[in-house]
């Protein structure tokens, strides 16, 4: 996906990414979150938006980040939030992995769109 004017900022190297542990990167002063899900990356907005706990801080489960302040949950996959809680979903963002593992995000930061 090009995010309109073609330039990527290259942020990590693939081997740096976990399953279980999110990455945490800044990119347009923004904070970012990346992690594998199963053979993909993905990169959410790296706050809370509930009170703005940086989610690198909490913990991957059931394909849940969680967040560590209050134990709000959003699914990997699209970013909803979980049962419980009244919150919109993360913020995801445009990803890019070359073929050397290198991962890069759209900059300016572009908000990733599931085609229709």
């Amino acid at each position: 996906m090009d995010n309109g004017n073609g330039k990527w900022c290259p942020i990590a190297s693939l081997a740096d990414l976990s399953h279980d542990k999110p990455l945490e990167v800044i990119v347009d002063e923004a904070v970012v979150i990346l992690l594998r899900v199963e053979d993909e990356v993905v990169a959410y907005q790296g706050l809370c938006p509930h009170q703005f706990a940086r989610l690198a801080h909490g913990h991957v489960a059931a394909g849940s980040i969680h967040c560590p302040q209050h134990k709000a949950c959003f699914d990997l996959r699209d970013g909803a939030c979980g049962p419980g809680w009244l919150l919109p979903a993360l913020r995801q963002y445009s990803v890019r992995v070359d073929t050397a593992g290198i991962v890069s995000l759209a900059s300016p930061l572009s908000i990733k769109t599931t085609p229709t």
